[in-house]
């Protein structure tokens, strides 16, 4: 995102955000604050030295993200936690800090650039506050040190918005709510969900499931989320939902709930309700 990026040259409203697509379920966003990076992955990189087949190559080159005052990451799998996507994206944006779960690893940023992020410990950050909330990739897991996958609860601008990260829509376990008891405290404007979904080849795979397109339309429709932004539809061919068939069954089934691809590459201003 080199500084003539088109995303820096938008102006700043009220109840307004700027949305830059990076794919999978990586975003830009751009506030009153700075930008706010979100699980970018702009590399090829398997994280063990290795590389994936990408379906387009990355819509911004890590070093020329310049303005980033913030960068969330869900989890520690390569697509959402890349350090060869985060370690020249700090250096090119110094004054960013790296919000992530306990297992992600960031040991090449300096003490007062980490934040450690924890489930139902919010902290403001460029003008933000931020909430993570638990995620469930196949179950709800949690240890000593908290829990390993989040989403976040992002308020910014007059908008609230919900990142899932990786996750199922769980119930509620032992003293921690369910997903949607948790995201029911909030009047949320977009929510930006995984739709990829669950079975027995991507098991056999090794690959981790997420909520499918219609738990996803579901949710929403529950919550009264006015905009949803489907995820996992587009980088990689092995685990990718496929979007024609989200829009079919969401016009089918769900055709009052909106919903919006947002493409690699492209900037959308999202506006909160009146």
């Amino acid at each position: 995102m080199h500084p003539q990026h088109p995303l820096h040259a938008l102006e700043h409203a009220p109840n307004r955000l700027h949305l830059l697509g990076l794919g999978q379920m990586g975003l830009a966003l751009k506030g009153p604050g700075g930008i706010i990076v979100i699980d970018p992955y702009l590399t090829d990189s398997d994280g063990a030295g290795g590389q994936l087949e990408r379906n387009f190559a990355p819509p911004v080159a890590p070093q020329d993200i310049t303005q980033a005052t913030l960068v969330l990451c869900s989890h520690d799998h390569v697509d959402h936690f890349d350090r060869f996507t985060l370690e020249p994206l700090t250096r090119a944006s110094p004054q960013a800090k790296v919000a992530a779960p306990y297992p992600c690893n960031l040991d090449f940023l300096e003490p007062g650039r980490r934040i450690l992020a924890r489930a139902f410990e919010p902290f403001t950050h460029a003008g933000a506050t931020i909430t993570p909330i638990p995620s469930a990739h196949t179950e709800l897991e949690r240890s000593a040190r908290g829990y390993p996958y989040l989403g976040f609860v992002l308020e910014w601008n007059g908008l609230t918005l919900y990142f899932a990260g990786d996750t199922l829509v769980y119930e509620s376990e032992g003293e921690t709510p369910g997903l949607l008891e948790t995201l029911s405290h909030w009047r949320l404007d977009a929510a930006f969900l995984p739709i990829n979904g669950r079975d027995d080849a991507r098991t056999q795979a090794g690959l981790v499931g997420n909520m499918n397109g219609e738990e996803a339309l579901e949710l929403a429709e529950t919550l009264n989320i006015p905009l949803i932004f489907p995820g996992h539809i587009d980088l990689f061919r092995f685990n990718s939902a496929d979007p024609e068939e989200f829009a079919a069954l969401a016009l089918e089934r769900h055709p009052r709930q909106a919903f919006r691809f947002l493409t690699a590459g492209e900037i959308f201003t999202l506006e909160g309700r009146e």
